[in-house]
């Protein structure tokens, strides 16, 4: 199980734009697995309140506690990632426009009607969901270029 969650690690790692919702998805998965696992290996018989975590041995309770402790601080992590790529608002998605000057404007305004940059026409409407989507996307690509440098 270690190795598999390794492996998810390594996927999320080096994910792209394109798959990183999937990746982030598929690791609290096996996060969530691997959790269960370790809450069931504390009751189980002749696992000890103190003794060293050896290989082959039964782990000690301090040492399953970390591994739950380390597991759930990746869970929120990932989970925050995840949100941080799905829940784009409209004022969002204008607030990335404007720090990328997208488009060459800095100028991004939310109207009732859509997105678009201050003085710009109807052919340059984004309807919000299409600038939601939009951002979502320029966040993901930004977060996988930060983490490939």
């Amino acid at each position: 199980m270690e190795e598999k969650l390794q492996a998810s690690k390594q996927a999320l790692n080096t994910a792209t734009s394109e798959n990183i919702i999937e990746q982030c998805k598929q690791h609290l998965a096996l996060l969530a697995e691997y959790r269960i696992e370790l809450y069931k290996l504390q009751d189980l018989p002749g696992v000890q309140q103190s003794t060293p975590f050896l290989s082959g041995e039964v782990p000690d309770r301090e040492a399953i506690r970390a591994a739950i402790e380390t597991t759930t601080h990746e869970r929120n992590r990932t989970q925050v990632l995840l949100l941080s790529f799905t829940t784009v608002s409209g004022y969002e998605a204008v607030e990335i426009f404007n720090q990328r000057s997208y488009e060459g404007h800095d100028d991004w305004e939310l109207r009732a009607s859509g997105v678009r940059f201050h003085g710009g026409d109807n052919s340059d409407l984004m309807t919000i969901q299409e600038a939601v989507d939009l951002a979502s996307l320029l966040r993901r690509k930004d977060y996988v270029a930060q983490n490939d440098a």
